[in-house]
């Protein structure tokens, strides 16, 4: 106020707050924020200021906003320190305690805080900001956390067993990241370069195809893994992967195990089939397709439905080869036949003789069994008591050699009793056909005996003819009956004579007398013999 003697004294509002010509807030704060006037006195004079607002804020919150959360190593990071007022700032930057300056790995500018991501970065940042001009610095942001992490390790595997492949054979090669696979692309390369365009090469999301192989697909393959969202972040390459195709397909090998031209019946065939590589599967097929696959086909007793022509194919995946085929041929064992040297009714009363026969030239030795049970006799002759025991017992033999086939076929079982049995039977058959004759011869004479004899109708004769008859007749009826007359009179005696020969003399009460006997003569006339 201009003049000498004046008084100074400040107003927030209707409050006076100190006497002086300045009023000095060391530290503002929001409470401060009023109207604030002075009013000058000298006595009992005074006069007021107009009025001024103080507005007192408190300083903008900082915040860090970045698109990482975790980073990998060597990988560039920014972080940017936001405020909402638009007055200008200088900002700072802390991990921890420490404030970071700028250097090789980190570099400020404005608000941004860009780092080339090393192991050291991981952990949590936070930014401060001063006012430029002013002695106004905000508070510390929320601390913002940064995960560093190392680039995963691609892995480069064949989706088989075998790393050897034939022409034509599908390939399949996938490149995979341990973690978060899904936002990974994979780059392929063979022999260091990437991998060439072909027609028969196809990708689809980590896995190489190839769907038909060929010679030139050989070489070391290796992968690295490309992230999808942040594209300058690429792994490390793969171990390599060393894939061989070969120019040709060989054939399976089929082999038996014992090479013999042909097999005995209730021998053991071995048939063997390989593959030269891993992860094969065997198929085996006679004709048809035989329900084994296996590597071997073993058949532990051969029989003729086993005669025929063999090959196996070898399969992996849907890649498959046939093998040549080789033929088994199955011959029946020299058949042992068994015999009875004893007549039968020598066998209860002596020894029974049995006598075992192989017919191939060779020399055998026996085994012979009694109801299943083998016998201590090595002969081809075998003699045992006639007793009731030995003619109920069941007996077969078979021959023994040093060389193939070792033993010949079981021959059919012999039982004596049977033999016994079967001669009682035909005996019997032969003692009821003879009755059986006998009683038809003796049924057939008394037939005859007994048998009445036809009655023949002669014809009448017309003994009146007409003019006709005798234009068509050379001689007459009466002639020709004349002419008949002696023959028919020789056939009736011939039959008289043949009654008095059937006639039967029967002896009662110790009178001989004649039967009875009715006797048919020519011409349907029937004449009887009197008592």
């Amino acid at each position: 106020m201009p003049g000498d003697g004046w008084e100074y004294h400040w107003y927030k509002g209707t409050n006076l707050r100190i006497t002086n010509p300045e009023l000095t807030i060391d530290s503002v704060s929001v409470t401060d924020t009023g109207v604030y006037h002075c009013k000058a006195q000298r006595g009992d004079f005074s006069v007021n200021s107009e009025t001024l607002q103080v507005t007192v804020k408190d300083p903008p919150q900082p915040h860090v906003r970045s698109d990482w959360t975790e980073a990998f190593h060597g990988e560039k990071v920014s972080l940017q320190c936001v405020i909402q007022a638009s007055e200008n700032w200088n900002y700072m930057w802390f991990k921890g305690q420490n404030k970071i300056v700028s250097n090789d790995e980190t570099n400020i500018q404005g608000n941004t805080l860009t780092l080339s991501v090393q192991s050291s970065h991981d952990g949590e940042y936070v930014c401060q900001a001063e006012l430029q001009g002013r002695k106004v610095t905000t508070s510390m942001s929320t601390p913002y956390s940064l995960t560093v992490r190392e680039l995963p390790q691609p892995k480069l595997s064949v989706e088989s067993q075998w790393k050897t492949f034939y022409p034509t054979e599908k390939v399949t090669l996938k490149c995979s990241v341990k973690e978060d696979s899904d936002k990974w692309g994979y780059e392929w390369f063979r022999n260091g370069a990437p991998l060439p365009k072909d027609k028969d090469i196809s990708f689809a999301g980590n896995t190489l195809s190839i769907s038909s192989a060929k010679a030139v697909h050989s070489g070391q393959y290796t992968c690295k893994g490309r992230h999808l969202r942040r594209t300058p972040v690429t792994t490390g390459e793969t171990e390599a992967v060393q894939l061989l195709v070969h120019d040709t397909t060989p054939k399976p090998t089929i082999t038996k195990r014992e090479w013999f031209e042909l097999f005995y019946t209730e021998e053991r065939v071995q048939l063997h089939c390989n593959m030269s590589g891993v992860g094969w599967k065997y198929h085996w097929y006679k004709g048809t397709n035989l329900p084994i696959i296996n590597p071997e086909l073993t058949i532990n007793s051969v029989s003729h439905g086993d005669t025929g022509d063999y090959h196996c194919k070898a399969q992996r995946g849907d890649f498959s080869v046939n093998s040549k085929t080789l033929q088994v041929r199955v011959q029946a064992r020299p058949p042992a036949s068994l015999t009875l040297e004893t007549e039968l009714s020598d066998i209860m009363t002596g020894d029974m003789t049995l006598r075992c026969n192989i017919t191939d030239g060779r020399q055998w030795n026996y085994t012979w069994f009694m109801n299943g049970q083998q016998l201590n006799e090595s002969s081809n002759v075998l003699k045992v008591a006639g007793n009731e025991e030995t003619i109920k017992s069941e007996f077969k033999c078979k021959g023994r050699n040093v060389v193939r086939p070792l033993y010949s076929a079981l021959s059919d079982g012999f039982i004596a009793n049977n033999i016994i049995f079967k001669r009682k039977i035909l005996l019997a058959i032969s003692g009821c056909l003879v009755c059986c004759i006998v009683i038809l011869i003796i049924g057939c004479i008394v037939l005859k005996i007994t048998r009445k004899p036809e009655v023949k109708e002669t014809p009448h004769t017309d003994l009146f003819f007409s003019m006709t008859d005798s234009k068509n007749q050379t001689a007459s009826p009466m002639k020709e009956y004349i002419d008949s007359s002696p023959t028919e009179l020789e056939e009736l005696q011939e039959k008289e004579e043949l009654i008095t020969d059937r006639t039967s003399v029967v002896h009662e009460d110790g009178v001989i007398k004649d039967e009875e006997t009715p006797a048919s003569e020519a011409n349907g006339l029937t004449s009887f013999k009197g008592r």
